[in-house]
């Protein structure tokens, strides 16, 4: 007992002390950051002009949904950019605008945006509405940044851009996968009345489509407001005649759509329905029918198998935009569509003008202003001056539209899903043996364009467990599913795991010809393997032992370049959006050390710029992309059971021997001496 009144009263003595010096010490730090917070205040400018961006987009009527997608998407990358300090120590100001959707509203927000102190516009949603302001924005010299895709609105205004590839684009690719893929040498035609958008995609549709012997069996106009009679009237002459050829509809209105399909699926007609318009891309239209009879009983009975372009499709998307989606829709609890994607690739570039222009940012030199920035829009005009967009490479071509590939889409029980086949672009013909490829139909030619036929593999890499993570080989073990399901033809299987190796020595991680399962399902090949061994990836430990890490299993195909194969994320398959978190933990349960996060897949490409010794690319910048997809893991450590496990053992040890320095003489001289 004496012993233990001794220590507690050193202890006692101790900790009044301790006390004292760290009430002091935290005095003195907070003290030192009250100044240094109120230096910073005086020292930081109490009137810097912000940069203002004006954005008019349908925040009521019809189109309220897609107008809010879009300045929610926008207002992300504005929020990030001014948490970075702005630009060039200018904070960045939204100007919203509601335009309602009606030329009225369009004239209304095109006076408005002209009048504030806005640098550039970014929306304009609508082609047909954004032609009658485009000379009032042109004659202020303000640019705008837009996901219309009207031809003329680009060619004929220089002050016009877009984020996504002209409606031109589009209809050819439309009509080449009708006669390719289809196999249909005819068609109909289904557009709105008296409307300059629909006019001009029925014409361009109209001169792909029958440029190699292609026919338009059938053009109806309808006046979908005042006319619902002559749908009636198709639906007949359709009935009547099977030999019509898939629907094509040309307007970008999801009334009128509505209006249409519905007939045509009601009466019993099994054709094929594309759409003309983007517009229609978005899964908040496949729900608009689910107060349908037809619908409730099947979901998807009016749009499953409808074909739709769209400039970027989320199960064949990279990891910047997966990672855009997951905080969209962490944020506002839904995932976006294209438009919400390419209007933040809108932000990106119109942001990096501002920085790029030489602005004085007065009323006297606003015009002067716009012009500047309109310049460094149309400076980004090369992959050379391309940014870092979400879908790849951003920047405007002679039209001042994108590049980037153009996804042929399909409704399946109202979800959105890449179609089995797509086309791309071959970049450089002159390095390809066009007669070879065309006479095999790997290429196929449409006007002056020639095309790869690009096969689409749906893939699913389901994980069963991952039960060790190791940061000091920075490695982990994971046991998964991997599956396929892909068209006839298509080299799915040849694939290699970067950094996976098997956990049986000398065996391969991977074997083709080692499937669990072999099946035909839907005119497509099915696939299964169980995969089990050890994936090295990084391991960023700036923040230990509070740090996140990122389990990365990826795998590449080695002999398919990507233009003529992609793996799209299974979405069917994997029960995408999860919505158990509990049942999507379960694989991670065993690690004691770790807390699962998110799971997160994403399309991939691995670039080569090797000549592979062909004498044709001696000398040139080739560039080759081969195909892949990766899964990635997101844990966090638990820190408070990595402290007791680690920590807490060390400071019991110090503990122990520093309280006998203080134990009294008596007991220390009877202490028996330690060997």
């Amino acid at each position: 007992m004496r012993v233990v009144g001794t220590f507690a009263n050193f202890l006692t003595r101790h900790h009044t002390r301790r006390v004292i010096y760290s009430a002091i010490a935290c005095l003195a730090i907070l003290l030192t950051v009250v100044l240094f917070g109120l230096v910073l205040r005086a020292n930081k400018p109490e009137n810097v002009t912000p940069l203002s961006l004006a954005v008019g987009v349908p925040l009521s009527g019809k189109e309220a949904d897609a107008g809010q997608e879009i300045v929610r998407s926008i207002q992300l990358y504005v929020d990030d950019v001014n948490q970075a300090g702005g630009v060039k120590g200018h904070p960045l100001k939204l100007l919203i605008f509601d335009d309602q959707g009606t030329a009225k509203g369009y004239k209304a927000v095109a006076a408005e945006a002209i009048k504030s102190p806005a640098l550039v516009t970014i929306g304009n949603k609508s082609s047909e509405l954004s032609l009658g302001v485009s000379k009032v924005y042109q004659m202020n010299q303000m640019p705008v940044i837009s996901t219309f895709t009207l031809d003329q609105l680009t060619l004929e205004n220089p002050y016009y851009f877009r984020t996504v590839p002209m409606a031109s684009a589009q209809t050819q690719v439309l009509a080449l996968y009708i006669k390719k893929v289809l196999n249909f040498k005819t068609t109909s035609i289904i557009q709105s009345k008296g409307k300059s958008y629909d006019k001009g995609v029925a014409e361009a549709f109209t001169t792909f489509f029958t440029s190699d012997g292609g026919a338009i069996k059938h053009t109806w106009e309808v006046d979908f407001k005042s006319d619902r009679q002559t749908i009636q009237r198709i639906v007949s002459e359709l009935v009547a005649d099977p030999d019509s050829g898939p629907i094509l509809l040309t307007t970008r209105e999801e009334d009128e759509a509505e209006a249409a399909i519905v007939a045509i699926r009601q009466a019993g007609l099994k054709t094929p329905i594309i759409a003309g318009s983007q517009t229609l891309a978005r899964e908040a239209f496949a729900r608009r029918f689910a107060t349908y009879d037809e619908e409730r009983k099947a979901p998807g009975f009016f749009t499953n198998g409808m074909y739709l372009v769209s400039p970027v499709l989320l199960d064949s998307a990279g990891e910047d935009t997966q990672e855009f989606a997951s905080q969209y829709q962490k944020r506002y609890e839904r995932l976006p569509s294209y438009s919400g994607i390419k209007f933040y690739e809108a932000a990106i570039a119109a942001v990096q003008a501002l920085r790029n222009a030489e602005l004085q940012l007065t009323p006297a030199y606003r015009n002067r202003d716009r012009e500047q920035t309109r310049n460094a829009l149309a400076a980004i005009n090369s992959r050379k001056a391309a940014l870092r967009g979400l879908t790849g490479p951003l920047y405007f071509n002679a039209s001042r539209s994108s590049d980037l590939p153009i996804r042929i889409a399909q409704f399946q029980k109202r979800r959105l899903i890449s179609a089995p086949q797509q086309f791309t672009t071959v970049v450089n013909p002159e390095l390809v043996d066009l007669p070879h490829e065309l006479q095999a139909d790997n290429v196929v030619k449409s006007g002056d364009q020639y095309f790869w036929e690009q096969d689409v593999v749906y893939t699913g890499i389901d994980i069963n467990q991952i039960n060790q993570v190791d940061q000091r080989k920075s490695s982990f073990t994971a046991d998964f599913y991997l599956w396929f399901r892909y068209p006839d033809g298509a080299d799915a299987t040849n694939i290699k795991f970067p950094g996976g190796t098997n956990l049986v020595p000398s065996q391969p991680l991977f074997t083709p010809n080692a499937s669990l399962e072999t099946d035909r399902n839907n005119g497509l090949n099915y696939r299964l393997y169980q995969i089990r061994g050890e994936f090295k990836t990084p391991f960023d430990l700036h923040d230990y032992p509070f740090d996140q890490q990122h389990l990365v299993i990826r795998f590449q195909n080695t002999t398919t370049p990507s233009d003529r194969l992609i793996y799209v994320i299974d979405t069917f398959g994997l029960r995408l959006p999860h919505t158990d978190t509990e049942a999507e933990a379960k694989p991670y349960q065993s690690l004691q050390l770790w807390a699962f996060k998110k799971l997160q897949y994403a399309q991939e490409v691995f670039r080569t710029t090797s000549t592979e010794g062909d004498p044709r690319l001696f000398g040139t910048n080739n560039r080759v992309d081969y195909p892949g997809l990766s899964t990635t893991v997101t844990i966090q450590r638990r820190s408070v059971v990595f402290l007791i496990k680690n920590l807490l053992p060390l400071f019991l040890l110090m503990l122990v021997p520093m309280a006998t320095l203080y134990f009294p003489d008596k007991i220390s001289k009877d202490r028996p001496p330690v060997a």
